[in-house]
């Protein structure tokens, strides 16, 4: 918008579904977190991940997605708090909500997503509570909005400790 009376559409994208969450995610990609969606009859079809390449704004493209549609729901489509995302320990996670609630970290090479961990979030007797996740270094930490946090080992995806 260097001449806000005149813009220009530089580059355009069509894909199934939208992102409702974006995040820079290293040199020209953007992480998307949002909805999947028939094309056709436009029904939600559970959530996705998508990447997409913005080295070319006239050839904007989404390199690859994952499909999350056991999942229709996760506070970080709308709120930013909720999402782990860190490029240079690629590492992203969310609590995600359908049929289960389970916090979800993937990590993203080489133009594929994988599942890195899977952690279920319901707590036994106490209902749900916002979850949010962290690290340092190879340990991960689950925090549950009641004071409970478990820790998990990044190599060997083992419960360490709950405290």
């Amino acid at each position: 918008l260097s001449d806000p009376e005149q813009p220009r559409i530089l580059g355009e994208l069509k894909v199934s579904g939208f992102s409702e969450y974006l995040h820079f995610y290293g040199e020209n990609e953007l992480l998307g977190l949002g909805m999947e969606a028939d094309e056709t009859t436009g029904r939600e079809q559970g959530m996705k991940l998508s990447m997409f390449d913005l080295a070319d704004p006239a050839d904007l493209k989404e390199t690859t997605k994952y499909s999350l549609e056991e999942y229709n729901y996760s506070e970080a489509l709308w709120n930013h708090r909720a999402v782990l995302i860190d490029p240079e320990e690629n590492i992203i996670g969310f609590e995600a909500k359908g049929d289960k609630e389970e916090y979800l970290v993937f990590s993203y090479r080489e133009g594929t997503f994988a599942k890195e961990l899977v952690i279920d979030t319901r707590l036994e007797d106490q209902g749900s509570c916002a979850v949010r996740g962290t690290f340092i270094e190879d340990q991960f930490y689950l925090l549950f909005g009641n004071g409970t946090a478990r820790v998990y080992d990044r190599n060997t995806k083992e419960l360490v400790s709950e405290i």
